[in-house]
């Protein structure tokens, strides 16, 4: 718990901090120790490999953060409302990989996920907050987007200013 405030709090003090990033992120691996977590460019570097099975993305934020910006294909499923419903013909051994704003919420729903069967689930490390941060790509429904809606002032902090509404 006290990692997770001096992560806030190093949020809070530099716009859009490397460090705070970081120690929230570690803070995240030591209370999801179980979960893996594939870094953004990991990411981006799988989904260009013809030779793997491309991931399935989960966007774990509500449905308005969503809209606002996520990563290109993500199917969005609501924290506050889990309905894997929507996954129901997604094979079990299908590699997925989840991810919210900061990290904290996508290791939670990896977790969630492997408790319904899915072998492959893992955490896009530092969520949405460092892919964007690192100067990877969002969408919405009209194409390029340029915003991340954060859950809150404090959470958005984490992110460079240039891309909070």
């Amino acid at each position: 718990m006290l990692v997770l405030l001096i992560a806030l709090i190093a949020g809070l003090a530099w716009d859009g901090c490397p460090l705070g990033g970081l120690i929230l992120r570690e803070a995240v691996a030591l209370k999801f120790r179980d979960v893996r977590r594939v870094s953004p460019g990991e990411l981006v570097t799988w989904m260009r490999d013809p030779n793997r099975p491309p991931p399935l993305l989960v966007d774990a934020r509500p449905a308005d953060q969503y809209q606002v910006s996520h990563i290109d294909g993500a199917v969005n499923i609501d924290p506050s409302q889990p309905d894997i419903s929507g996954l129901v013909h997604v094979r079990r051994d299908n590699p997925v990989v989840v991810y919210d704003g900061p990290g904290v919420v996508g290791a939670a729903m990896v977790k969630a996920l492997a408790d319904t069967g899915f072998t492959r689930v893992s955490n896009l490390d530092g969520g949405l907050f460092r892919w964007v941060n690192e100067g990877h790509p969002v969408v919405d429904d009209s194409g390029a987007a340029t915003r991340v809606l954060p859950a809150s002032w404090s959470w958005g902090r984490l992110l460079k200013a240039r891309y909070r509404p």
